[in-house]
């Protein structure tokens, strides 16, 4: 099956150009979207406060990642890409949300990069979107469990 319209969940860690970078060896004439989401859900633990400048330094951060990746992906020949910055809940998003509205074929996460502790609390994306997603999902190993 040929993957045309590719969402790649980024999160502004050096992972995220290694995403890129990997999808457009797999598929170099897809489509692709290039997401970020503020989590306005509460974080992994619970609830914080969210006033106006929280909201919008975090908003702000997200535009440097989202950026960054738009850049990256334009430097290596990716011509065909999209980038986007999306509030809610990261796993709703990444899982139903976004790929519902932009028909997305592939979602794209990398590995988790929590605790064992931080697993256990919240769960991972990368879980959550496999379980969750109508569409195909690919994780791809990005770190030290990774084999060459």
């Amino acid at each position: 099956m040929a993957y045309n319209n590719i969402l790649i969940a980024v999160d502004g860690s050096e992972v995220s150009n290694l995403l890129i970078k990997r999808v457009h060896e797999f598929v170099p004439e897809a489509h692709i979207d290039i997401l970020i989401v503020v989590d306005t859900s509460g974080g992994y633990f619970g609830t914080i406060v969210m006033n106006a400048d929280i909201v919008y330094q975090m908003e702000q951060d997200a535009e440097k990642v989202i950026n960054k990746a738009y850049d990256y992906a334009k430097s290596i020949g990716h011509a065909d890409t999209d980038v986007h910055v999306r509030f809610g809940a990261p796993k709703q998003v990444i899982a139903r949300d976004f790929p519902r509205d932009h028909k997305n074929d592939l979602i794209v996460v990398g590995e988790t990069g929590l605790s064992r502790l931080q697993r256990a609390m919240a769960g991972t994306i990368p879980s959550f979107v496999t379980h969750t997603a109508t569409t195909d999902v690919l994780i791809m190993r990005t770190g030290k469990n990774r084999k060459n």
